[in-house]
């Protein structure tokens, strides 16, 4: 897999990224191409949703894009093995980032709100292999399902949760998603954490004034 760094035709127009963001990216495209084909069917509409992701999410830039999806191509022709890909994720990234990477997955994946039984078997060995907390991982799976979540679904927790355990949901949150964590990855990956930094805030905030209401 270290030859994937290398395979992008249009790596030379990504200047001032380091090799280390460049590579989780690539990582990443590798794993979504794995979740497109998990059902036996490319489906445009899943490319499309990756695409959709990145500009959306991460906000992308125009030119960028046009390597992301020179990635996605690329990335299904060759069918790297995904315990080899997931080796490397294991082997160069941390914690977070491989919290990120399931998160990025995950999000994909159920993007058309609908996960069958093969996509939901990648997703489990992928968050298998990279060791994710079950609590978390279940966490975003309930969460990125539903069409909309409320303020209980965005901190994983129950309508009963009494205040000391919304607190406690609040503060695990807020160290996960650390926007500092990522900025290694890029400007893309930290507007990604800022944005679910202010929905848990947001979330935390209408939980406590209902609470103490």
């Amino acid at each position: 897999t270290k030859t994937i760094f290398s395979n992008s035709t249009l790596n030379k127009s990504i200047h001032g990224s380091s090799k280390e963001r460049l590579h989780f990216i690539e990582l990443m495209i590798h794993l979504m191409a794995h979740a497109i084909r998990a059902d036996g069917v490319v489906d445009q509409r899943e490319i499309h949703a990756i695409l959709a992701f990145f500009q959306q999410r991460l906000r992308v830039n125009a030119r960028q894009i046009y390597w992301i999806q020179d990635l996605i191509q690329h990335a299904l022709k060759k069918h790297y093995p995904i315990n080899d890909l997931l080796s490397t994720m294991n082997n160069e990234f941390n914690s977070t980032e491989k919290q990120l990477c399931i998160e990025l997955l995950v999000a994909v994946v159920v993007a058309d709100q609908n996960i069958d039984q093969n996509e939901l078997d990648l997703l489990n060995n992928v968050a298998n292999q990279l060791g994710i907390d079950s609590s978390f991982y279940d966490h975003l799976i309930n969460q990125y399902k539903k069409e909309s979540t409320s303020d209980y679904d965005i901190l994983g927790i129950q309508k009963s949760a009494s205040k000391e355990e919304i607190k406690t949901a609040y503060k695990t949150l807020c160290k996960k998603y650390h926007p500092d964590k990522v900025q290694h990855l890029g400007e893309e990956f930290r507007n990604f954490a800022e944005e679910k930094i202010k929905e848990i805030n947001h979330a935390y905030d209408n939980l406590t004034n209902k609470v103490n209401a």
